[in-house]
C-alpha cells in the first residue's frame, strides 16, 4: 500500500487556512503565529517519542496516526469545532470521565441489544484525540480495526442529536475536516485557492457529464464538490437525485427571479409540504422574498389542490403536454415513452439545470415519473451541445389484463367498463348529480362512501381508458349487496347505446360474510347476462357466453383460487385491458358514482351497515 504524503496535504491545508483567516471565526490564541507561518501543525515527533507514547498507552498506534505524527506532533484547527488534536505526550485514553456508558445504556433501557452495548463503551476504550474542541470527542477505537491495522474514528457531539460517526481511519477523518474547512470556509469573501478552483472545474465537468448522460460519474464528482461547499454543487446533485427518487428537490427561500427556481424549484418545495398544517402557507411564504411570496402561496395551493401544470418550451414541452393527456387516461407507459421520445429536445432554463425535475410535482406526470425511469431520463442525452443519441430503449409495454385486481384489493373493489366511449365520458354515464369531474385523486381518494340518502350506496370512483374502444371506473371498495336483492349496477344506465361489465368483488369479513364475485354485461340499457359467487355458491342470469360460465370462469376452484384466472378470462374475452401502474400508482381524475343499490320499494324494509 502506497504511504499517505501527509506534509503536501498539511501544508496546503495550512496555506489556505492562512489566506482565509477571519479573527472573527479563527482568532484562537495562537492563531496569529500560525497565520504568520501558514503552518497548523507544530515539530515532526521522532521516532523515539512516537515509541514512547506506545510504550505508555501500552497500544501500537495505527499506521496513518503514527505517520502523522512523525509530519507535525500535534495539529490546531482540525475543522471548524475541533480546535487541538493531541501530540504524542497529549494522547490518552478517554475512560469514559462523564459515564457516557452509563448515559447510553439507561436511554435504552430493556431496549439496549450487543450493538448498543458495544456503542455505549465506545469512551471507555478509545483514545481521545481532541484536547479543545467545541463539546466534540474524536475517539480512536482500537477494537474497530482493518486489515491494514487502522483504528476506526468516531466523532461525537452532544450538540449533533445522533449517535457517533463512524470514519474508517484517522487519515480519513484528517481529509473530513479538510473538508467540513473549505466548506465553512466557502461562503467568505475571496475566499479561493487552487483546491476550490480545482473543485469549480469538477463541477463544471459534472454538470456537461450530466447532459451527455453520464450521471452517475457525475454525482460522484459533485457530491465530492458539495462536500467542499462549492456552489452549485447541491442543487446539480439534488436534481439527480431527484430522478433517482433519493431527494426530493426542495430548495426554499432563493428568488424566483432565477428560472430554475420559478420553474423547477418552487413547485419541488411545494410538494415536499405537509398537505395540513397550521400557518402551513405563511411558514412556506415567509421564506421567500416579498415580492415572491403570493406566487408561491398560488403553487402551493395548485399543489395541494392538484391543478399544478408543469411546463416546458419547444418540442419537449409539446411532449409534456401529449403525456399528461395519456397520464390521465391511465395509459402511463404511453405517457412514458412520450417523454423519453423527446427528452433529447428538452432545454435547460438556467445554466445549473441538468434535467425536468419539476415533472415530479406535476399530479398527473409524477407517478409516471418512477425511479426507474428517471434513471433512463438522466442516461439520455440532453440539452444543447450535448451529443445526441436515441433515447435508451424502455422495454415493451405490460400486458395488465384484470386479473391483478385480485391481488390488489384487500378490500374488495368495484369497476365498470363501457365500450365504445372515451374515457371523459364515463362521469355523464354512471356519476351522481352533476358528475363533476374531481382531478387528479390518488388511489387513497377513491373508494370513500359519498353522504346521501341512507338506502344509498355510493362511491368515488376513477376512471381512464381500458384498452381498444374501452373505459373504465374502478373503485377499490367491495359492494356485498353485489348478492342482494336491491342491487342495482350503474353499468345498467350506462350502456345505452352501447354495451357495459360490472364486476365487483368483497373478501370475506367472517364466516357468516363470505367473499362474494359479480360479473354481468348490460346493453342498450338492459342487463344481459350475469354471474354471482358468493363462498359456494354460483348464481346465473340471462345465457352466458361460453367460457364466461360458472364452470368456464372457475373450473371447480373456489373463488379465492380462481378470481385472477376468472378476471383474465373476462379480459381477454372482451379485449381489455386496465393498467395495474395507473390504478395502483398513478393520479387519475374521479368522480362520485350514482348509487349501485335501487331505492326500496313501498313496504320494504332494509338494513344497512358500514365498515370502518
Amino acid at each position: 500500500m502506497m504511504r499517505f504524503e501527509w506534509r503536501p496535504f498539511l501544508e496546503r491545508w495550512s496555506g489556505e487556512w492562512a489566506d482565509a483567516y477571519d479573527p472573527e471565526h479563527d482568532g484562537l490564541p495562537g492563531a496569529e503565529d500560525w497565520r504568520a507561518a501558514r503552518w497548523l501543525g507544530r515539530e515532526p515527533a521522532d521516532e523515539a517519542g512516537i515509541a514512547a507514547a506506545e510504550a505508555r498507552l501500552g497500544a501500537t498506534l495505527p499506521p496513518s496516526l503514527r505517520s502523522f505524527l512523525a509530519v507535525t506532533d500535534g495539529w490546531h484547527r482540525a475543522g471548524n469545532f475541533v480546535w487541538r488534536l493531541a501530540g504524542c505526550e497529549d494522547l490518552r485514553w478517554c475512560d469514559d470521565p462523564h459515564d457516557m456508558r452509563g448515559t447510553w445504556l439507561d436511554g435504552a433501557g430493556d431496549d439496549a441489544d450487543e450493538d448498543l452495548v458495544r456503542e455505549a463503551g465506545l469512551w471507555s476504550r478509545s483514545l481521545q484525540l481532541a484536547t479543545e474542541s467545541d463539546m466534540v470527542d474524536v475517539l480512536l477505537d482500537p477494537e474497530d480495526v482493518d486489515e491494514r491495522g487502522e483504528w476506526a474514528v468516531y466523532t461525537w457531539a452532544p450538540w449533533r442529536g445522533s449517535p457517533p460517526e463512524r470514519l474508517p481511519s484517522f487519515r480519513h477523518f484528517m481529509e473530513d475536516a479538510y473538508r467540513e474547512f473549505h466548506s465553512m470556509a466557502s461562503d467568505r469573501p475571496a475566499f479561493a485557492n487552487e483546491t476550490t478552483r480545482a473543485m469549480d472545474d469538477r463541477v463544471e465537468q459534472a454538470r456537461l457529464a450530466a447532459l451527455c448522460g453520464a450521471y452517475e460519474a457525475a454525482q460522484e464528482a459533485l457530491s465530492e464538490a458539495r462536500a467542499f461547499g462549492r456552489p452549485g454543487a447541491a442543487r446539480l446533485l439534488e436534481q439527480i437525485g431527484v430522478l433517482r427518487g433519493t431527494a426530493t428537490g426542495a430548495e426554499a427561500g432563493a428568488s424566483l427571479s432565477d428560472p430554475y427556481v420559478a420553474h423547477e424549484a418552487v413547485p419541488l418545495t411545494c410538494r415536499a409540504e405537509p398537505r395540513y398544517g397550521t400557518h402551513q402557507e405563511e411558514s412556506l411564504t415567509r421564506r421567500y422574498p416579498e415580492e415572491d411570496r403570493p406566487v408561491v402561496a398560488a403553487t402551493l395551493r395548485a399543489i395541494h389542490e392538484a391543478t399544478f401544470r408543469y411546463q416546458a418550451d419547444g418540442a419537449f414541452g409539446e411532449a409534456v403536454e401529449s403525456a399528461r393527456a395519456l397520464a390521465r387516461r391511465a395509459e402511463p407507459e404511453a405517457a412514458w415513452r412520450t417523454l423519453a421520445a423527446a427528452v433529447p429536445a428538452w432545454t435547460p432554463r438556467s445554466a445549473d439545470h441538468i434535467a425536468p425535475v419539476g415533472l415530479l410535482a406535476d399530479p398527473y406526470l409524477g407517478p409516471v415519473l418512477t425511479p426507474e425511469r428517471g434513471r433512463v431520463l438522466l442516461a439520455t442525452p440532453r440539452g444543447p451541445g450535448a451529443t445526441k443519441a436515441a433515447p435508451p430503449a424502455t422495454g415493451s409495454a405490460p400486458a395488465d389484463g384484470l386479473g391483478w385486481l385480485a391481488e390488489e384489493s384487500r378490500s374488495g373493489f368495484r369497476m365498470v367498463l363501457i365500450a365504445g366511449v372515451e374515457p371523459s365520458e364515463v362521469p355523464h354515464r354512471l356519476g351522481a348529480g352533476d358528475a363533476s369531474v374531481r382531478p387528479a385523486l390518488t388511489p387513497g381518494d377513491a373508494g370513500a362512501h359519498p353522504d346521501g340518502e341512507p338506502w344509498e350506496n355510493r362511491t368515488v370512483a376513477r376512471f381512464g381508458a381500458a384498452g381498444d374502444g374501452w373505459a373504465f371506473a374502478h373503485s377499490d371498495r367491495g359492494i356485498d349487496a353485489a348478492t342482494q336483492a336491491r342491487f342495482a349496477s350503474p353499468a345498467t344506465e350506462a350502456s345505452r347505446g352501447t354495451r357495459a361489465l360490472t364486476l365487483t368483488y368483497e373478501p370475506q369479513w367472517g364466516p357468516d360474510l363470505p367473499a362474494a364475485f359479480h360479473f354481468s354485461c348490460a346493453e342498450n340499457g338492459e342487463q344481459r347476462y350475469g354471474l354471482t359467487v358468493r363462498g359456494e355458491s354460483r348464481t346465473t342470469t340471462g345465457e352466458i357466453p361460453a367460457g364466461l360460465t360458472p364452470v368456464g370462469l372457475f373450473a371447480g376452484r373456489t373463488l379465492s383460487e380462481g378470481l385472477r384466472t376468472a378476471l383474465d378470462s373476462i379480459a381477454a374475452h372482451f379485449g381489455v385491458t386496465v393498467s395495474r401502474e395507473a390504478v395502483c400508482h398513478g393520479r387519475l381524475d374521479g368522480f362520485e358514482t350514482r348509487s349501485w343499490l335501487r331505492e326500496p320499494h313501498s313496504g320494504e324494509g332494509y338494513a344497512y351497515w358500514t365498515r370502518s
